[in-house]
Formats: structure tokens, sequence, C-alpha cells
């Protein structure tokens, strides 16, 4: 029994994937962060400018925004353009794949007087909105110049203690990661669907048919079709929040530091 006890731990260790440290990169947000089809990176340095890195973790592309202000989010999933979300300015800017703006749009130019605390790209080109003053979910055309979607989420979220950190639109759903509650699960037209009970989290990403995120030092994946999980142990003297998984590398970020690591 002994025997096949350690046999057991034995398989268990060997199936841990290593992680081997290769470089670090000061950062200014942990959960500004994105990644696209490539396996590029993209982030914010210390002075808010918008580095892209390689899926070797070396820096290729900056962009130095032309105004200060609080990047909030980054959404590098479309291989055509990435949208940065300025909290504080309620503005959506515009980045073809070189890094150049293409376009700017403020909210309060389209009427839409609503606080917005997270946005990101729709695969029709429209954008998901966290409407926190009407506390909805809302889907905006710019081509239309106003919103064709609205989903009230009174019935859904907890009103008194929510904490919308990000919205993400992966495989024709929508994900919406409450801190303090969990993922609600949407589909492409807005409807609620389900939520996942994963609480604490900071940042979520998407790979394959798995979404993964980072918590009390585990990279944990959650199959999206069957529920199953698998998780990788960190270092737990890092303290990392959030992380981004490529073929090669997994980059996990902390408060100020982003920590590159090849993984075998």
């Amino acid at each position: 029994m002994l025997g096949l006890l350690l046999i057991i731990v034995t398989l268990t260790a060997a199936a841990q994937p290593q992680l081997t440290f290769s470089h670090s990169i000061p950062v200014s947000s942990a959960t500004a962060i994105s990644e696209d089809q490539n396996g590029n990176i993209y982030l914010l340095d210390t002075k808010q400018n918008l580095l892209r890195l390689d899926s070797l973790g070396k820096p290729l592309d900056t962009f130095s925004p032309p105004t200060r202000g609080r990047i909030t989010s980054i959404s590098a999933w479309n291989s055509m353009k990435v949208l940065l979300f300025y909290q504080d300015r309620q503005e959506l800017l515009l980045l073809d794949r070189f890094l150049r703006p293409i376009g700017t749009t403020r909210l309060l130019d389209l009427d839409y007087l609503n606080t917005v605390r997270a946005a990101t790209l729709a695969s029709d080109e429209g954008f998901w909105l966290f409407n926190e003053t009407n506390f909805s979910l809302d889907k905006l055309d710019l081509r239309l110049g106003k919103i064709t979607s609205e989903t009230p989420l009174n019935l859904i979220l907890e009103r008194e203690r929510f904490d919308v950190r990000m919205v993400r639109e992966y495989q024709n759903m929508i994900y919406l990661l409450d801190f303090n509650n969990g993922i609600y699960v949407f589909d492409n037209l807005g409807n609620y669907k389900s939520k996942l009970p994963f609480t604490g989290v900071s940042y979520i990403n998407f790979r394959k048919n798995e979404l993964y995120f980072v918590k009390q030092d585990k990279l944990i994946f959650h199959q999206l079709y069957t529920s199953q999980q698998r998780e990788i142990l960190l270092p737990a003297d890092k303290k990392y929040t959030s992380g981004l998984v490529s073929d090669r590398n997994i980059y996990l970020f902390s408060a100020k530091k982003l920590d590159v690591y090849t993984l075998e």
C-alpha cells in the first residue's frame, strides 16, 4: 500500500509543469493586460505606455498615448485592432495592428451619460460595456452611434457588494467578472446563462476551451464545456494576482512587475 502511495505521489509530481524563471519587466498594472492571437503580450509600463511583447517576452513595439489618463483595460484578441479603455475619461481608443491610433470615442459625445466601469471589443465590431449607473450590460454599436442591447443586472448581481473588474467576449459568450461574487456568463445577445463560482479573482483570460485565472498561488484552468479543472502551482512568495499563458511561456503579474517563466 505504501509503495502504491509513493508511486501516485511521484506521478503527481512528475505531471506538475515546471516553471523556469526567465526575466522581469516593470509594469504599472497587473490587470490592464492582454494577449493577441499570435501569442504577443500587451501591458503598461511604469509610464503608462503600451508595450507589446513577443512570444518570448521580449519588447516588440511601444505606443505612447498622446494624452495621459488611466487605462483600465486592454483588449487585443482581435487580430486587426486593439482597444484601450480609459475609465476616468470614459473613452474608447482603438489602435490598428501596428499600434497606430485609428479612432477615439468619448462616450459623452454619444450622449451616453452613464458611467462605464468595464469595456471590451465585441466580435461584430461593437463594444460590450458594464453600465454602472443603470446596472446593466450594454452593447454599443459605433456605426449607429447608440446602444443596441441592454441587459438589466438588478436580479443577477448583488448591487450592495458588487465589484465588476472586467468584461470579455469569447466563443460567442460574454463573461462578466465580479471580484466578490463570481463570473457571470451571457450569450452574444446579452441573455444571462449561468454563473461560475470563482470569487476573489482579479483577471481572467481564455486559451482554447479553457478559462484561466490566478488565485491563492495557483494558476487555475476551468474547462468551459466539461467544468473539469487543473492547476499549476506558483511560487508562494511572489504574490501574483494575474497571468497570461502562451505556448512556451507563462507571464505572471504582481502589483508592479511581470515575471516571465518558460513552461516545461
